[in-house]
């Protein structure tokens, strides 16, 4: 009796079963390195954040694509930064090993600025560190590497002026247009330039003369932007040239206090001396320190707690409060020597393992008490890759082939 031959139905049946083992061997692929084979050099940077910029010691070589970027002979670089509007910057460096791994690969994690929160910010740039920085006569921090950056509510009083002083420098000073956006920086400019050594000669004619009496020494004393010297001995006096045009307004300054300005006193006689008082009082910085539950007493001091940290946009929180971020290098927090002292702090960011260390003191008066933080970048889970990528195929293909042999009996 003759062998009945199957169905188009059947055959149909039995070869959708062998593509479907084919794919199954296939699924099992594991993920190849972008780098190509038996390249060498390559570093690979990946990012949570597709058009990121990605910079190699300074210099720009591309934008994340697809959640990475491969760079060739990017591993012989130093460090690498990633940054992107509306996030903070990530930066590292790469450790490249001659003799080790042919090809790095560097996982970064970029943390959005708090859009929506109604939170902008302001960074002042100046040629001249440790300059103070104040906001509408309020100082608010001093300027390190060339900048200093405040965090401001873009729903706050905005502010109207600026200013950046140091003892011994001429304070330059400028209007501001406008507060950010909802998570925008505005870049603000100043440049400071040295005093003049000496007073303006006076040249013949009757002179008198000002004497200005200051609770602060190496206090800077202006008449209508005539810088005049420095306080010395709590005093400084002034001779002025009675027949030239009299001074209108003062000004003395010293960087860490209020400036104080004011209407000059009447003309002095011939010979004679007028003197007046100026009284500086130190500046109050805000500062993301909770509120006391009790009022200071009077003659409470202050000193501060700086927290050094390799990640700028690090949380700070002392005491397990939130402090604030870490800016350049660094979060200054403000303390009072009176009140209870902070015994631990701790320092976080996403993509990195969370620090906490040791407050060795309470600050005394206008001391600062400086703690470090070293941030490691969290390492990625290992992807397994599956050796038997081969065999597996083969099984795959082995199978097709019985399934069809059985089709034709």
């Amino acid at each position: 009796m003759p062998c009945r031959k199957p169905g188009v139905d059947h055959i149909m049946k039995r070869l959708i079963l062998c593509l479907v083992l084919v794919a199954l061997s296939f699924g099992v692929v594991p993920a190849l390195a972008s780098a190509p084979v038996g390249g060498t050099g390559w570093l690979t940077i990946t990012c949570n954040v597709d058009g990121a910029s990605v910079y190699l010691d300074g210099s720009y070589k591309g934008a994340i694509a697809g959640g990475s970027l491969d760079i060739e002979n990017g591993a012989y670089a130093s460090t690498y930064s990633v940054t992107k509007d509306g996030y903070y910057d990530a930066t590292g460096e790469i450790n490249y090993v001659p003799g080790g791994e042919a090809n790095l690969e560097k996982t970064v994690t970029l943390t959005p600025k708090p859009t929506g929160s109604g939170k902008g910010w302001f960074t002042v740039y100046c040629n001249v560190d440790g300059a103070s920085v104040a906001f509408d006569g309020v100082t608010k921090g001093t300027i390190a590497g060339g900048s200093f950056t405040q965090e401001v509510s873009t729903t706050g009083t905005p502010y109207t002026s600026y200013s950046v002083s140091k003892s011994g420098y001429v304070t330059d000073s400028g209007s501001i247009s406008g507060m950010p956006a909802d998570g925008q920086t505005v870049s603000l400019y100043a440049t400071l330039n040295p005093v003049p050594t000496t007073s303006p000669t006076l040249i013949g004619g009757s002179t008198g003369f000002y004497q200005v009496t200051c609770n602060v020494n190496g206090a800077s004393v202006y008449f209508d932007s005539s810088y005049q010297g420095e306080i010395a001995d709590n005093s400084l006096t002034v001779p002025v040239y009675l027949t030239g045009t009299p001074y209108k307004t003062y000004r003395v300054e010293k960087s860490g206090y209020v400036t104080a300005t004011g209407s000059m006193p009447s003309r002095p006689a011939k010979d004679k001396t007028v003197t007046f008082a100026v009284t500086l009082g130190p500046v109050t910085t805000q500062t993301a320190t909770p509120l006391p539950t009790t009022i200071e007493p009077l003659g409470s001091e202050h000193g501060w707690i700086a927290v050094h940290t390799n990640v700028d946009g690090a949380t700070v929180t002392l005491g397990g409060y939130d402090m604030g971020t870490t800016r350049n290098g660094v979060l200054k927090v403000q303390v009072s020597t009176t009140g209870t002292p902070y015994s631990e702090f701790t320092v976080s960011k996403a993509g990195y393992t969370t620090v906490t260390g040791t407050i060795p003191r309470n600050p005394s008066a206008g001391e600062t008490v400086d703690v470090y933080a070293t941030l490691s970048e969290e390492q990625p889970a290992p992807t397994t890759q599956s050796p038997v990528l081969i065999p597996t195929i083969a099984a795959g293909l082995v199978g097709a082939m019985v399934v069809l042999r059985m089709s034709r009996k």
